[in-house]
């Protein structure tokens, strides 16, 4: 038979699980970098927060009063279109009141080069080293005139384009160049 000893352990490093007291900083320290709690909304995150709902709330209320505007006058938002136009003189003189001469530019196929059509969705075209799609336009030079035709792509289909001034239709067909001939040394 033993005998076990029937006193109690020496002391540890930790005998107890409650928490020691500490000492605050705050109240000793005048500095005003010291923290002051650890909250969510302390300092100046509350400051950011409230700026950025007041900030949201006046944009929502800038687009709700926008849209009833838009709104009450039955229309979107319509941009202006310009229209381009080329001329030098109209007129002999400043107060001359006679019409002009109509221009004519006569339209060759030597004036449209087109060189490749892809027909995905947009289906593109290019004409005259210029990439288009369909309601785009082509500002093309008269060779001989000092004046420039301006013609709307209509629709683009297999092999060839559909142009127009406003009131003629106008069919451009899909030139492939023939590969050049290495020229012997």
């Amino acid at each position: 038979m033993q005998l076990v000893p029937n006193q109690s352990p020496a002391e540890r490093l930790i005998s107890s699980m409650e928490a020691q007291e500490s000492t605050s900083t705050e109240a000793g320290s005048d500095s005003p970098f010291v923290l002051r709690g650890a909250g969510i909304m302390s300092g100046n995150a509350r400051w950011i927060f409230i700026g950025a709902m007041i900030g949201a709330l006046l944009l929502s209320i800038g687009g709700i009063i926008f849209s009833r505007h838009l709104d009450q006058e039955g229309e979107r938002l319509n941009f202006p279109t310009f229209i381009r136009a080329r001329t030098k003189s109209l007129a002999d003189g400043l107060g001359s009141t006679a019409t002009p001469a109509p221009i004519v530019v006569e339209l060759s196929a030597d004036m449209v080069r087109v060189s490749a059509i892809a027909l995905g969705h947009p289906r593109l075209a290019v004409i005259n080293g210029k990439t288009v799609t369909e309601g785009d336009s082509v500002t093309l030079q008269a060779p001989n005139a000092s004046v420039a035709l301006i013609l709307r792509v209509v629709k683009i289909g297999d092999g060839s384009i559909n142009l127009s001034d406003g009131k003629k239709m106008f069919s451009a067909s899909l030139r492939i160049p023939s590969p050049s001939r290495p020229k012997p040394n």
